[in-house]
């Protein structure tokens, strides 16, 4: 199954030797010839071996100093770019692990006229691609050097996810097309009309390449869509190119389904191309689209919550024993060992995996671990179940509504996009699991080269027409089996040039200011730096020598991140104790660090931080693990009344009953 890919070449982005791999079901070839879905993968891969990586990460202020940065990428070296922040810009560092690390002190002009931003995005693309085809049109510029694009990229210049646009074209030797206009938020739902005149724009840019695009085996195979839309959609399609089949309910015409599934479509419903999405914040589409080009995926995490026999097909067992034979590490959690009891060791502990699957059901605001139609309320997880991830993750979620409003906080798809997803499958809408590939079969086709977001998709029968599973990420991202791929060694950065500081270099300066600070202005500072350069183990023991100052309140809301890295649990309530007002995700990483532990705390003060720290969403499965503790550092009577105040709050009347009957256990 997991058959062996050749290692990729670096004599030229379009040469790779041929492989065999076990085909996949949707391949359009003979035995003789590569099928087209691994051809496309083994392009991709080409272009990777082909471009060196310089063994650095540059820090950026801003959008025009990100676009600035990529502008001076070259063929003969590339490296990472990232717009300065405390979550998404560590945490890519913490998994590339980069020999240097830049910061641009100066900005770079702003460019606000959309012409000369249009015209200044296509410039870097070019000179990515040819050194001296400034002013060239990219489509040029590519394939002046024999390679041909493995698809197009869609931007807007008003909207911030332009950056990943750049960054994929540039990276990957995508076409550049520019679609302006309010097609809705990610949480939105397009008419028909609405989406009909996305569609037709997007199918006018593959045709306007002049290269061939109309089915799957030709030359573009993928879309990057890369601004903001709404992710659901209607559309206007007859019968015939609606999904039916036994046991299936009937498909209304004013059901939605992913937009990034009815894209790329041709009049009879067949793909011609597959379509990632990515949005949000700059910060957050700068990351997504650096952790896709540069990030290795070697550890391959799988949570099943499904035990019924039925429901074997989406086992993973078999990947247990796979994944290993072809180079990956591997974490399975399956069977006894699928409840929400382990889920939430998983948190406390902390997951530092590359990939993670999860089968699981529930709506946008739960997820229930355990066999769908059966779990007790007890196994449901909340938005606040989501990880603090650690590392930038690839993500497949069987789940029936996960990515229904992916932009809320107060969602799972949201939840886990803010925590760092980049690659993301889910479902916007009831999607039923056939509409999912199992497992094992997707990671097959990943370990013979077919882009992840591509692998994921049910590619025949009717679950291949539109339908309700979307893909988040860049479309052509792999996740090459370590046994299979192996990329060049980086390349060593050159020294910091006028304009640029070495944040390494900073830190240590800051940390000698720090001896002598009175204000906590330097120590704040090297805190910082030492988050940025994702140094958790050293940051976590800096805590310690400013604990004790009288400015460490100052200190202990950074702090936080890098003693909850660490797993300081100790450490982590002094801190927490001293922040004052804890965010959302200063809640989270409470209890995700200390709820499976809270019967080792007897202080009552200590436990009111947990009273105060109970999430808005599912609350009543704070309160489970809370009431018997509380109850016990303070008395019976002052916890059945706390509870009892949080109901009088609740406006969600099922969360009210069941803090109810919880209040009502004797």
């Amino acid at each position: 199954m997991f058959a062996a890919a050749p290692q990729a070449t670096s004599t030229s982005p379009t040469t790779s030797q041929p492989i065999s791999p076990a085909a996949p079901s949707a391949a359009k070839s003979s035995t003789q010839k590569t099928p087209w879905c691994v051809e496309l993968g083994l392009r991709v891969a080409g272009v990777e071996a082909k471009i060196p990586t310089l063994d650095r990460v540059v820090l950026v202020k801003d959008e025009a100093s990100f676009l600035d940065e990529i502008s001076h990428w070259r063929l003969d070296a590339r490296w990472p770019v990232l717009i300065e922040d405390e979550i998404f810009a560590p945490q890519f560092i913490r998994a590339f692990k980069p020999a240097q690390v830049l910061r641009r002190i100066e900005k770079a002009p702003n460019v606000d006229d959309p012409t000369a931003l249009k015209a200044a995005i296509a410039n870097a693309i070019s000179s990515a691609w040819n050194a001296a085809a400034a002013n060239t049109p990219p489509l040029s510029a590519i394939t002046a050097q024999a390679y041909t694009p493995p698809g197009i990229v869609i931007m807007d210049p008003a909207d911030p996810a332009w950056v990943a646009g750049v960054a994929l074209a540039a990276g990957r030797g995508l076409i550049p097309f520019f679609i302006e206009g309010n097609f809705g938020g990610a949480n939105d739902q397009l008419s028909t009309d609405q989406f009909s005149a996305l569609s037709k724009q997007v199918d006018q840019a593959f045709a306007s390449t002049g290269l061939p695009y109309d089915k799957l085996g030709d030359k573009l195979e993928g879309l990057a869509l890369c601004r903001t839309t709404a992710q659901k959609t209607t559309i206007d399609v007859p019968a015939n190119l609606r999904p039916s089949g036994r046991g299936m309910p009937e498909i209304k015409s004013t059901d939605p389904v992913a937009t990034t599934d009815a894209l790329c479509r041709n009049a009879d419903g067949s793909r011609y191309a597959f379509c990632g999405s990515i949005f949000g914040s700059s910060r957050y589409c700068a990351y997504a689209a650096m952790s896709s080009l540069f990030l290795s995926r070697n550890s391959i995490g799988a949570f099943n919550c499904y035990q019924a026999a039925n429901l074997s097909a989406y086992d993973f067992s078999e990947l247990a024993v796979k994944l290993p034979e072809a180079g990956f590490t591997t974490k399975v959690w399956s069977g006894p060992k699928g409840h929400m009891a382990d889920w939430r060791k998983i948190l406390a502990q902390g997951f530092d995996g590359d990939v993670l699957f999860v089968n699981s059901s529930g709506n946008a605001d739960f997820f229930d671990v355990g066999n769908p139609g059966s779990v007790p309320v007890q196994e449901k997880g909340a938005p606040g179940d989501v990880p603090i991830l650690s590392r930038p993750l690839a993500l497949h979620m069987i789940h029936s509504w996960s990515l229904a409003a992916p932009s809320a906080h107060e969602s799972i798809g949201g939840r886990w996009l803010e925590a760092g997803a980049y690659a993301y499958v889910g479902s916007v809408f009831e999607p039923f699991l056939p509409a999912f590939s199992p497992p094992v079969e997707i990671l097959s086709r990943c370990a013979n080269f077919v882009p992840f977001l591509i692998a994921s998709r049910v590619w025949d029968g009717p679950f291949a027409l539109p339908w309700r599973v979307a893909t988040l990420g860049d479309p052509f991202m792999l996740i090459q089996a370590p046994s299979s791929l192996v990329l060049p060694a980086r390349k060593a950065p050159s020294p910091p040039v006028p304009g640029q500081e070495d944040v390494l270099v900073n830190c240590k300066k800051l940390l000698a200011q720090s001896k002598e600070d009175k204000d906590g202005g330097a120590s704040i500072a090297a805190m910082r730096e030492l988050i940025q350069r994702g140094d958790d183990k050293i940051a976590a023991q800096y805590w310690l020598s400013c604990a004790a100052k009288s400015f460490a309140p100052r200190v202990s809301a950074l702090a936080l991140e890098p003693l909850f890295r660490q797993r300081n649990a100790d450490q982590f309530l002094v801190a927490y104790k001293m922040v004052p007002e804890p965010t959302s995700r200063a809640k989270d990483m409470l209890w995700q660090l200390w709820g499976e532990q809270l019967n080792q705390i007897t202080d009552p003060d200590t436990i009111l931080l947990f009273q105060n720290a109970v999430r808005p969403t599912w609350p009543v499965n704070d309160w489970r693990r809370l009431l018997p503790v509380l109850s016990k550092a303070t008395s019976p009577d002052r916890a059945r009344g706390a509870i009892l105040k949080a109901i009088e709050k609740e406006k969600d009347q099922n969360q009210v009953k069941l803090l109810q009957e919880l209040a009502s256990q004797p």
